[in-house]
């Protein structure tokens, strides 16, 4: 995705000249490594990493702590913009020494130093997409080791050995012990699973995997739960993106609403939902901003034990002008459930709540399939009763 950065270039300029002169060099890596998906099976695999030594590498790569500290886009650039890709191809069944120092890199608790030889230059430039931070800097790998021994932590060394569990089972186990962009890199790098399931998934495929496993097992616990007991509004703002979640009585359900283009006349407005059953088909309209959303609801669910139906509506607005990754959804909404929240006595009044804070206003709510759903529920208790 070809996006215009100019407007941060303040931000980025420096490391252009630092990015572009190396070629052998000892650098720390957050930890971060990055599997393409172009050309599967056959795919772009690396490590990111400063082309020195940096104490406190770690931010470089870490979107949790990016939100905590309410990172800019400029700020992430930067961020980004100071590390090299260096990347070879391997077929995702097969492995290699590259791929094996990759691999205990993806699996350090903590920066990890690493030597690297490159066959040429880095280029510097950008990729970007929805679902991933940004990447940059891509230049070809001849060779790769680890200047020092990076710790594992205990629960993530026995599940990498334990080639029985199923590959779903050590991602929901380790989600409450790593954060889940390190899971997403661990998973990706074909570390979790039985001996059949070890193989590479790109890293897109990989952070909406994970999401899905882990939302899906949250949800399954919640469904015994009883639901809650009042309507309840939450929103947050974060780099440009709004975000509306709308939790209602009644059994579990979820949608989610997107909103692009909003200062034109008729924005774009995508959707997908989900009833008590759960999807078996892939939420291909919002694709992996569904999952991630449905991971922030059921860790909020399953914090007060109970279920209810939820609607999310995201408003992305013209400041968010270059695409960071879903991760920044993930935090906002798992975040907006730790503020106070809004009551209403009727859905209706709460949809009132979201339309005067959205700039589209109230062009969404046909859209809507939930509140649909609740509008027919209504007029046939209306009918029963009367």
């Amino acid at each position: 995705m070809k996006i215009d950065y100019s407007k941060y270039a303040g931000k980025v300029e420096f490391w252009k000249g630092v990015v572009e002169k190396a070629k052998n060099f000892t650098g720390t890596s957050p930890p971060s490594v990055f599997v393409g998906r172009f050309g599967f099976p056959k795919v772009f695999v690396g490590i990111l990493s400063p082309t020195q030594h940096e104490s406190n590498a770690g931010v470089l790569d870490s979107p949790e702590d990016w939100y905590r500290n309410r990172a800019s886009i400029g700020d992430i650039l930067g961020y980004r913009g100071q590390m090299v890709y260096s990347r070879f191809v391997s077929d995702v069944n097969a492995g290699s020494k590259l791929l094996d120092v990759t691999q205990q890199v993806a699996m350090a608790k903590s920066p990890a130093d690493v030597e690297i030889e490159l066959a040429k230059n880095p280029v510097f430039k950008f990729d970007f997409d929805k679902w991933s931070q940004p990447i940059g800097n891509p230049a070809p790998i001849m060779n790769a080791s680890l200047a020092s021994n990076p710790s594992t932590k205990a629960k993530v060394d026995y599940l990498i050995s334990d080639m029985d569990a199923k590959a779903q089972d050590a991602v929901v186990e380790l989600s409450s012990r790593v954060p889940m962009s390190q899971l997403q890199k661990i998973f990706s790098v074909g570390l979790l699973g039985t001996k059949s399931q070890r193989k590479l998934v790109p890293t897109r495929w990989a952070i909406t995997a994970v999401d899905d496993m882990v939302s899906k097992a949250l949800v399954e616990k919640i469904l015994d739960y009883p639901e809650v007991d009042g309507i309840m509004l939450f929103h947050n703002e974060y780099l440009g993106n709004h975000y509306e979640i709308l939790v209602l009585p009644g059994n579990y359900q979820m949608e989610l609403v997107e909103i692009w283009n909003v200062d034109n006349p008729q924005p774009s407005i995508d959707q997908d939902y989900e009833n008590y059953w759960l999807r078996e088909t892939y939420a291909s309209t919002t694709g992996g901003a569904f999952y991630s959303s449905r991971y922030a609801v059921g860790m909020h669910l399953e914090k007060i034990k109970r279920q209810a139906s939820v609607l999310i509506v995201r408003e992305v607005r013209p400041s968010y002008d270059v695409p960071m990754g879903i991760w920044q959804l993930r935090e906002a909404v798992k975040d907006a459930f730790n503020q106070q929240h809004e009551k209403f006595g009727t859905v209706e009044q709460a949809v009132a709540r979201i339309c005067s804070r959205l700039v589209s206003k109230d062009k969404w709510v046909n859209e809507s399939k939930l509140l649909k759903l609740l509008k027919t529920q209504s007029t046939l208790r209306k009918f029963t009763n009367g």
